[in-house]
C-alpha cells in the first residue's frame, strides 16, 4: 500500500509518504498558527519527492489536539481520499508518538501535546507501546503522582518538568506523519478494522474518562477530530 500520511495536531504541520515500510517522502513545517497556509505546500512537495506514486491510502493524526490544526489536517485528508477514491484511516496522535518512543525505551510512559489553559492532553503506555489509559486532558498538578514520575515524551513536557516530576525527554517533540502511516500500515496488516464510533467528549475543567474508557483497545479511527473535551462556545438556545 502507497499511503499519504498527515499530522496537524500540534505546532508541526508533517507530511510523509511510504510504499509500505519504505519511505519516499517526509515534509514537515512547525507554527502553530499555519497548518492551512502550509499543510497542501508539503502535500504538493512530498508527492513531487516521492514521485508522484498512485496512493491508495490516507492516514491522519485525528488528535488529540488544538481545534483549528485538527479540522485543517482531518478535512484535508478526507477530500484527497474523496478525489482518489482510497480509505481515510484515523490515528491517535498521541499513539503515533508512541510508536516513536517504544523504538528507543523498554520502560512505561507517557506521552504529551499541549492543550492550552495550562492543560495538556496526555495517554500512558506499556513498554511495548501500547496504549494503556488516555488520551486524557488535565492540568499536570492534577494527573496521578504514580504517571507523573514515568518518563514523558512530548515538546510541551518541557515547560512542566516540576509538577511532572519526572524525567523529560525531549527526542520524541510531535506527533509525526512517517509515525501515523506506520502505525496505520501496522494495524491494518494485523487485521485491525476502522472504528466508526464517535468517542465521549469532558466538559472544559472536567475529564471523566468517557474518551479515554471510549477508545481503550481501538487503534483505527474513524476520520473525525478526536478534542477530548468539548468547546466552551455552545450554541444559544431559545
Amino acid at each position: 500500500m502507497v499511503m499519504l500520511a498527515m499530522d496537524t495536531s500540534s505546532p508541526a504541520s508533517s507530511v510523509a509518504v511510504l510504499d509500505g515500510d519504505v519511505l519516499l517522502a517526509h515534509e514537515v513545517h512547525v507554527d502553530p498558527r499555519n497548518h492551512a497556509e502550509v499543510l497542501a505546500v508539503l502535500v504538493q512537495k512530498a508527492l513531487a519527492t516521492a514521485g508522484s506514486p498512485r496512493v491508495t491510502g490516507v492516514a491522519v493524526g485525528v488528535g488529540p489536539g488544538a481545534y483549528t490544526g485538527l479540522r485543517v489536517g482531518v478535512s484535508s485528508a478526507k477530500a484527497y481520499g474523496l478525489v482518489w477514491d482510497v480509505p481515510v484511516i484515523g490515528v491517535c496522535s498521541l499513539d503515533a508518538m508512541a510508536l516513536a518512543v517504544s523504538d528507543a525505551v523498554d520502560q512505561p510512559f507517557v506521552c504529551a501535546i499541549d492543550a492550552r489553559r495550562k492543560e495538556v492532553y496526555w495517554a500512558q503506555y506499556d513498554a511495548d507501546g501500547q496504549r494503556a489509559s488516555g488520551p486524557h486532558v488535565q492540568r499536570p498538578s492534577e494527573i496521578a503522582a504514580q504517571v507523573r514520575m514515568l518518563p514523558w515524551f512530548g515538546d510541551i513536557a518541557m515547560a512542566y518538568m516540576e509538577q511532572l516530576q519526572a524525567q523529560i525527554a525531549d527526542t520524541v517533540a510531535y506527533p509525526d506523519a512517517r509515525d501515523v502511516a506506520r502505525f496505520a500500515l501496522h494495524h491494518l496488516q494485523s487485521g485491525y478494522v476502522i472504528n466508526d464510533s464517535r468517542a465521549e467528549l469532558s466538559t472544559h475543567g472536567h475529564d471523566d474518562g468517557a474518551t479515554a474508557l471510549a477508545l481503550s483497545g481501538q487503534r483505527l479511527l474513524a476520520p473525525y477530530p478526536l478534542y477530548v473535551r468539548r468547546p466552551d462556545a455552545v450554541e444559544p438556545t431559545k
